[in-house]
């Protein structure tokens, strides 16, 4: 695909045959074959012609194996493509979630398809030989194509060569050349907090764009601190597959009680988060969150309704189909809605959550996880209890907060 900027861009898109249809959300999720859901998706290879290249052919494979049931026969034992796949064979691995699975797979296979000198993939080398120099050079080489994803690679390969050292009579390995390096887990820069000034302005360009979901979405990230595969709904809940129920897509409109509360629960964490919407001081009722409402309510009026004329169904859904979002769509409206705005390239979706615990931040309160549904603190050391009390009172220092710096605005000499 030819960019703006005229570079050529390079992408693997899953065959349609690899991903089912759900009768009821129309979301597609992946087909499971041989007992095992399809462990691949559709991404994004990069610019660099070379580098997609290796990186479809390892993606190529890994469909292969998946399609016939078996693994590759040809891994010399003790390479490092043999390294990886007795670790996917170990309970540490198989008990995770299945999209956690699939994401170390694809970063297993990016790393085992990367060129060598030599001319073939570093999957074939020794895993006892890698050392800590070679390590190095290759996660600089792959920072090239993308900081965020190169420091996920080292972090899969530190927890590999970590156990495999635990292992070493099985696997030869004998150090973890990848344990050291220093890598943070966000990298910094990839995902800066969105200001509220750019907030309320995509919101403004989205609804003129006739997209009134992304600016109750952006809302739903931002004031109430939601993550962004909450919102939409992009993985399925893994206890409802296992058990046999279809997975609600996203946040429903039963967690919305309008001007009362949102009773939420974190998926990520389980933990549960209660939103009072507004509450009483001196006498008189306090709206908190009164930019969330608004896209909330222009929503609602248009929502599917049950027998009784409740809203029912996921809060987000494409305005061209009434189904719950793909992924790739979403980030496709999202950026036009950033280039008519004039906002920043790097303004991602996931900023919004950011800047909202940013904002709550900047207000005065260090502890936000009766908010964000964070199970612990990584701000501070004081461990107090999240209660919905203080929520509450986090809700009410946050629209003093914003009340503030509107009055500051107000008092500066305009241009």
């Amino acid at each position: 695909m030819k960019l703006a900027s005229g570079e050529h861009a390079y992408y693997w898109k899953l065959p349609h045959w690899a991903t089912d249809k759900d009768p009821k959300t129309g979301a597609r999720t992946p087909t499971v074959r041989h007992g095992f859901p399809c462990p691949v998706e559709s991404c994004a290879l990069g610019t660099g012609h070379d580098a997609a290249v290796a990186k479809a052919e390892g993606l190529n494979e890994t469909l292969k194996e998946w399609r016939l049931g078996a693994e590759r026969k040809t891994l010399k034992p003790g390479s490092i493509a043999w390294l990886f796949k007795w670790y996917r064979d170990q309970e540490r691995f198989t008990d995770l979630k299945p999209k956690t699975q699939r994401d170390y797979r694809r970063l297993m296979e990016i790393v085992a398809a990367f060129p060598t000198r030599a001319g073939g993939t570093l999957g074939n080398r020794k895993a006892a030989d890698m050392d800590g120099e070679t390590a190095d050079t290759l996660y600089r080489k792959l920072r090239e194509k993308g900081e965020r994803e190169a420091a996920y690679c080292m972090q899969v390969c530190r927890l590999v060569w970590k156990w495999a050292v635990r292992h070493k009579r099985t696997t030869g390995v004998k150090d973890n050349p990848f344990a050291g390096m220093g890598i943070k887990s966000t990298p910094a820069g990839e995902n800066r907090p969105t200001t509220r000034a750019e907030y309320d302005l995509y919101r403004e360009t989205a609804r003129g764009m006739g997209y009134q979901n992304m600016a109750a979405a952006a809302a739903l990230c931002f004031e109430a601190c939601q993550r962004v595969s909450q919102v939409f709904g992009f993985w399925p809940d893994e206890e409802a597959v296992k058990e046999g129920r279809d997975p609600p897509a996203g946040l429903q409109w039963s967690v919305y009680k309008p001007g009362v509360a949102m009773a939420l629960v974190q998926r990520k964490t389980g933990n549960p988060v209660w939103l009072d919407l507004a509450i009483e001081v001196e006498g008189e009722a306090v709206q908190l969150y009164p930019d969330l409402e608004r896209e909330l309510m222009d929503l609602r009026e248009r929502a599917v309704r049950d027998e009784f004329g409740q809203p029912v169904g996921p809060i987000i859904v494409d305005e061209r189909n009434g189904q719950p979002f793909d992924q790739r769509w979403m980030s496709t409206v999202h950026r036009r809605i950033c280039t008519k705005a004039g906002l920043p390239k790097a303004m991602t979706f996931t900023g919004f959550r950011h800047g909202g615990i940013t904002e709550i931040g900047d207000s005065g309160e260090a502890d936000v996880r009766p908010i964000s549904g964070h199970k612990t603190l990584a701000q501070t050391r004081t461990y107090n209890k999240a209660t919905a009390e203080k929520g509450r009172r986090i809700a009410l220092k946050r629209r003093e907060h914003i009340q503030a710096l509107g009055e500051r605005d107000d008092k500066e000499p305009k241009p």
